[in-house]
């Protein structure tokens, strides 16, 4: 067993480092009994220099814990990440190949309207809502962890029952739990990510409601929290209303016959260009930045 100087000695890996990949649920290190210690196994270490090795392609955490996990496949995650970085290689192809578009030799002569405008030109065949697919699939991904919920099989009247449903829970979901504070407001760790849990009543039986203690720590891999937040906003807010417009000018589209039913249509267009204009500019804006 080592200490984890030794393991970051070992492995190449800051101890900081180490100490978040176990946050993210890649490793699981045995304590010491008389002083708490972690102390890293021979397993442990072999995983830290695969998380290197798979970090140093900038293969996500998030797949690297599927490929511990047994739910990916080495095969579909190095297929899957190859993709991304075909992506990536087509991504600075064009910054390189636009590098050479500016003719310029000095920065006050560079007009940078033109250039922004020629990029944002190139981004609207295409390539901003294709990035835009895959960040807001990431976004939704990390929502789900943020705050979820489920009814349990017991009334969880007590810190024994309580538990009992959280470790249930985790083990139908393929996750590994630790409660790190037993009570009827518990704190544990779902994959490594810290959560606390309360119980509402409802009509319909028992709820237990699970939110992340540090969601400002969690953010998909590769995005800024600024990025992210505008992206909450878009999922939480806007997409739903788009969807309610589009339903409803569908259901009633018999109404464009009166002056009431045009006005109802225009109000719905103002508010679906006004989306737009808000996501693109948003979105945009920080994709060029």
């Amino acid at each position: 067993m080592k200490s984890i100087k030794e393991a970051a000695a070992s492995t190449g890996i800051s101890e900081q480092n180490i100490r978040y990949y176990e946050k993210q649920g890649l490793i699981h290190p045995a304590r010491n009994k008389g002083n708490s210690y972690r102390e890293y196994s021979d397993e442990d270490i072999r995983r830290l220099k695969l998380i290197r090795l798979f970090r140093k392609l900038d293969m996500p955490i998030a797949h690297i814990h599927s490929l511990f996990q047994g739910t990916l496949s080495l095969e579909e995650a190095l297929e899957q990440h190859r993709e991304y970085l075909e992506e990536e290689k087509n991504r600075l192809t064009a910054a390189i190949d636009f590098c050479s578009k500016i003719q310029e030799r000095q920065l006050a002569e560079v007009d940078a309207d033109h250039y922004l405008a020629a990029m944002e030109e190139a981004e609207q065949k295409g390539s901003v809502f294709a990035r835009f697919a895959e960040d807001y699939k990431a976004v939704s991904r990390a929502e789900s962890r943020r705050t979820f919920s489920f009814m349990p099989d017991a009334p969880c009247g007590n810190p024994e029952e309580f538990a009992q449903e959280l470790q249930k829970f985790a083990a139908q979901e393929g996750m590994e739990l630790s409660i790190t504070r037993r009570g009827m407001t518990p704190h544990f760790e779902l994959d490594g990510i810290e959560y606390k849990a309360y119980r509402t009543s409802s009509r319909f039986g028992i709820v237990i409601h699970c939110e992340m203690l540090h969601p400002e720590d969690y953010l998909p891999q590769g995005m800024s929290a600024e990025k992210y937040r505008r992206f909450r906003f878009l999922s939480l807010i806007w997409l739903p209303l788009l969807i309610f417009i589009g339903i409803s000018l569908l259901r009633y589209r018999d109404l464009f016959s009166s002056v009431e039913g045009v006005a109802v249509f225009g109000v719905m267009v103002v508010l679906f260009v006004a989306s737009f204009a808000f996501f693109h500019y948003s979105y945009g804006r920080n994709f060029k930045e």
